[in-house]
């Protein structure tokens, strides 16, 4: 077997390892969600303002990854618990701003204290030398996906092509 076949397999089975991990660890992390916490969105929601403060609800969906409407879903509910408060943008008649409120942060920090607890577990059953390695690997793997996501606008004009040359049809 040639070093270039070999290569590339080794490549496929790291895209099918990955492909499989991904669904798998969505449902390790929704699982873990304690009963009385927030979805998992709405807390990543709660964890963006909580980070970054006040922030307007196109900035929301840019950061967490989804639409526009999804957001103004997502902040109805969370406003309707008594999580957030929106009010307009002092100076975009256009946008509104949204707040976390002091019932929103001990809820985030409640559920988020309590799911890293749950979710961590997972990484208990390696060895630490392969928890290192993990981390180690996910880091890098993390930055080289962001490398080649940065400047492209959205997921059907990213491509998968090596950096600098686009997809194949």
């Amino acid at each position: 077997m040639s070093s270039a076949k070999s290569d590339e397999d080794r490549l496929n089975e790291l895209v099918e390892a990955f492909t499989e991990l991904g669904p798998t660890w969505v449902r390790w992390v929704n699982a873990c969600l304690p009963s009385d916490a927030v979805s998992y969105v709405r807390m990543r929601l709660l964890t963006a303002l909580q980070s970054d403060g006040e922030q307007s609800m196109g900035e929301l969906a840019t950061g967490l990854g989804v639409t526009p409407r999804r957001v103004t879903v997502l902040v109805e509910a969370l406003e309707a618990d008594g999580f957030v408060e929106r009010r307009p943008h002092p100076t975009d008649r256009r946008s509104t701003l949204v707040a976390i409120t002091d019932g929103g942060l001990k809820a985030q920090q409640v559920g988020w204290d309590q799911h890293r607890a749950e979710v961590a577990q997972a990484f208990g059953d390696l060895p630490l030398p392969e928890q290192a390695q993990l981390l180690a690997i996910s880091r890098a793997l993390t930055q080289a996906m962001r490398t080649r996501l940065a400047g492209r606008p959205s997921p059907q004009q990213a491509g998968c092509g090596p950096i600098g040359r686009p997809r194949s049809s």
